[in-house]
C-alpha cells in the first residue's frame, strides 16, 4: 500500500510486481489508513503488518510460525525481534505478556507491532486501527487485541521481524510520545495507583533487560 510516493517505491513495485499479489499507490490520510486499506485485501487467516523499513528474519519466518499456529489456533500471536542500526544487528528476545503488562511498560516494546500476528476474525472485531493516531495507532491496536473479550494470544520464541533504527524513523523522531500518553489514558493507565504503576513498570523492564542482557548490535 503505497501512499503516491514520489521516492522511486513505484518503481520497485512494478519490478517486482509478479511476485506481489494486489498493491495499490494513491494518496491517503496517513500510515494507519493506508494500513487499513491493507487489511481490506488481505484474506488469509492470520495478519501480520510490515511497514517499508521492515523485513522479515529469514525465510523460513513464516513457515515456522504457521507450525505453531496449527497446535493452537489461537487469536494473536507475538515474537521476537532483531534490530537492525547501521548495518548492525542486535536480537531481542521477548516475553508473555497481557493487557496490564503492555499497559504498565507503557510502551509496545513487549509486543512489537512488526512482530505481532493476529487472526483475521479479531482484526474484523477490532474495526482496524484508530486513524485519529497518526503515530502510535499499532500500540492502541495492540492493547485492544489483549483487552478484547475471550480474546487469547501467546508469545512465540520465534525471531520475527528485523526493524531498521535511523535517525528519520517515526521512532526516533519522538512524535510517539505524546500520542502514547493519550493512548494510555484511553486505557485507564492513570486510574491505576501510582505505586502500582511504578512498581510493574521497573519489574517488566528490569526482566526485559536482564534476558536481553549481553545481546549488542553486531554485524552477523
Amino acid at each position: 500500500i503505497d501512499g503516491a510516493s514520489s521516492d522511486g517505491t513505484l518503481e520497485i513495485i512494478n519490478a517486482f510486481s509478479s511476485k506481489i499479489d494486489k498493491w495499490t499507490s494513491e494518496p491517503d490520510g496517513g500510515m494507519y489508513e493506508a494500513i487499513n486499506k491493507g487489511l481490506q485485501f488481505a484474506n488469509g487467516d492470520y495478519i501480520l503488518i510490515l511497514n517499508s523499513d521492515d523485513v522479515l528474519a529469514d525465510s523460513n519466518t513464516i513457515q515456522k510460525v504457521v507450525d505453531f499456529i496449527r497446535e493452537e489456533k489461537m487469536d494473536f500471536y507475538y515474537g521476537n525481534m532483531i534490530k537492525s542500526k547501521d548495518g548492525k544487528n542486535k536480537k531481542v528476545k521477548l516475553f508473555q505478556v497481557g493487557f496490564n503488562q503492555l499497559l504498565m511498560s507503557t510502551h509496545c516494546t513487549f509486543a512489537p507491532h512488526p512482530c505481532f500476528l493476529i487472526s483475521s476474525h479479531l482484526n474484523k472485531r477490532l474495526g482496524g486501527y484508530e486513524q485519529r493516531y497518526k503515530y502510535a495507532s499499532d500500540y492502541d491496536y495492540i492493547l485492544r487485541a489483549m483487552a478484547a473479550r475471550d480474546s487469547r494470544g501467546k508469545y512465540l520464541n520465534v525471531f520475527i521481524s528485523k526493524f531498521r533504527i535511523h535517525d528519520e524513523s517515526i521512532s526516533a523522531s519522538g512524535k510517539i510520545d505524546g500520542e502514547r500518553k493519550k493512548i494510555l489514558a484511553a486505557h485507564g493507565y492513570y486510574k491505576k495507583p501510582y505505586l502500582n504503576r511504578l512498581f510493574f513498570y521497573y519489574i517488566l523492564w528490569i526482566y526485559y533487560k536482564i534476558i536481553n542482557m549481553g545481546n549488542i548490535y553486531k554485524i552477523d
